[in-house]
């Protein structure tokens, strides 16, 4: 049973402080290995560059669309693709370039909110490949948007929130409240495992403390061509996240809709 009193914006920072991996590359740049899962079951990894006029960049040098690429996930060939890629990018503050690296732009004040919204965005874009079979020409985040669509949900996208603990977290859904429902908040998950649980688990935690009035996350999962783990199931519902199954998604229409 949950304490009353447990502060989970200071266990979500104090578990990233403890899992960090900081490395001397050179005089003016260091490499940062997270205690994020890519889809190989990697820690993503960063480096953050000295400009040398106060100004940091942070880049993941290429490592999260070449992955992509290596693994036969072409953006070359559908426009759509192109289009949600960006549209993460843009979400989250980052810039791609024409090598294709993950890169944003920072000064000491901004570096730990940067860094953050750098290592979201690798693990949003790393989760676009695992697809959604039943269409192979667009990722599940489509899939959802055109379902919300379909059902005339009213939604927001693109969110980002800030935490008790002073890091931001990006929603790829709101929905506002209404007289008959609370505040509703979505998260789109292509691989649910316990490392995705874990990280939604914490940032919501974080989150909901901020939030005025009551609010729900529920976890839109791709479960069509895969099993889901149970364990991380249930651990979204312990801390009172609805764990929203693709195969299930009628059943929430009129919570949504709502």
């Amino acid at each position: 049973m949950m304490k009353a009193d447990m502060d989970f914006g200071k266990i979500y920072v104090d578990w990233l402080k403890q899992n960090i991996d900081q490395y001397r590359v050179n005089e003016m740049t260091f490499r940062l290995t997270l205690p994020f899962l890519d889809r190989n079951n990697d820690h993503i990894e960063m480096y953050i560059i000295d400009n040398g006029n106060e100004t940091y960049t942070i880049t993941d040098d290429g490592a999260t669309i070449g992955d992509l690429q290596l693994g036969g996930f072409d953006f070359s060939g559908s426009t759509r693709r192109k289009i949600i890629l960006d549209s993460i990018i843009s979400a989250h503050g980052i810039t791609k370039t024409e090598n294709d690296e993950l890169t944003v732009n920072c000064t000491v004040s901004d570096l730990p909110l940067k860094k953050h919204m750098l290592a979201q965005c690798m693990i949003k874009v790393s989760d676009m490949f695992y697809l959604s079979r039943s269409n192979i020409q667009a990722v599940f985040l489509d899939d959802v948007q055109k379902f919300f669509d379909l059902h005339d949900v009213r939604y927001i996208d693109n969110i980002c929130l800030t935490g008790k603990s002073k890091l931001t977290t990006h929603y790829d859904f709101a929905i506002a409240r209404s007289h008959k429902a609370a505040e509703r908040f979505i998260k789109v998950v292509n691989n649910m495992d316990l490392n995705a649980a874990r990280n939604i688990i914490f940032a919501w935690n974080d989150t909901r403390d901020m939030r005025q009035h009551e609010a729900k996350l529920y976890a839109f999962i791709q479960n069509s061509d895969k099993k889901v783990s149970d364990d991380a199931i249930g651990a979204l519902k312990e801390y009172g996240i609805n764990p929203a199954l693709w195969t299930e998604k009628d059943k929430y229409i009129s919570e949504l809709t709502a």
